[in-house]
């Protein structure tokens, strides 16, 4: 059973949100906040798999608490909500360590893959996110453009193409197939390259692929060597 904590100032959201993940057999809401203080406290009383939280609240906001929770040992997967496609803190949540970005107008199904899907490792952020994430971040200063391009010039051809699958949104079963791999081995690839990079997760290294124009290139054949 996946354990969700929903942290929202809109009551009548957080109870939407709730009868949508409660709708499913394999999902439990097993606590509730119209903000971010206590958060620490709300995390270790329910021990939640998942935390979904909105960015924009009073006291404290989303972004102040996902920082709080950073050291938590154990720390639960993070899914951020935003009413804006254009989300001015999309780019702090993601460095923040946010699993998941996206936009409360998704449908009831999608809400609920996307819990799935940090739940077993993966990272994810709405489409029409990522469309701004790419306009906004991969092209907004040449100096972080450098930056980014010369974090990822030592990884091996290889490396360099796993990042650019994890940009496009792939799940570790989606690489395999595309890899001739299998999903435990994508796995283990995927947490060494995070490591090479010094990254929290995948959403964080499709912010890199992004950002280092890894997008901009037409993804073609795996390289022999991945």
């Amino acid at each position: 059973m996946i354990r969700v904590l929903l942290v929202d100032d809109e009551t009548l959201v957080r109870q939407g949100i709730r009868l949508v993940l409660e709708s499913v057999d394999d999902i439990t809401v097993v606590g509730e906040a119209a903000d971010g203080s206590g958060i620490g406290h709300l995390v270790r009383l329910h021990r939640p798999d998942v935390v979904v939280i909105d960015v924009n609240m009073p006291r404290v906001d989303g972004l102040t608490a996902i920082r709080g929770m950073a050291q938590m040992p154990g720390r639960p997967r993070v899914v951020m909500l935003t009413a804006h496609a254009l989300d001015d803190h999309l780019y702090a949540a993601l460095s923040a360590g946010a699993d998941g970005f996206i936009l409360k107008d998704i449908a009831p199904q999608e809400l609920i893959a996307a819990i799935r899907t940090v739940v077993a490792g993966d990272a994810l952020i709405s489409p029409a996110m990522t469309r701004g994430l790419i306009e906004r971040y991969t092209h907004s200063t040449s100096a972080r453009g450098g930056q980014a391009r010369e974090r990822i010039r030592f990884l091996t051809p290889g490396q360099r193409y796993l990042l650019a699958l994890i940009a496009h949104g792939m799940s570790n079963a989606r690489i395999g197939q595309s890899l001739g791999m299998t999903e435990s081995r994508v796995k283990g690839e995927v947490s060494h390259l995070l490591r090479v990079l010094e990254l929290s997760n995948r959403v964080q290294a499709a912010t890199l692929a992004c950002t280092a124009g890894l997008l901009d290139q037409p993804l073609g054949p795996p390289p022999r060597t991945a």
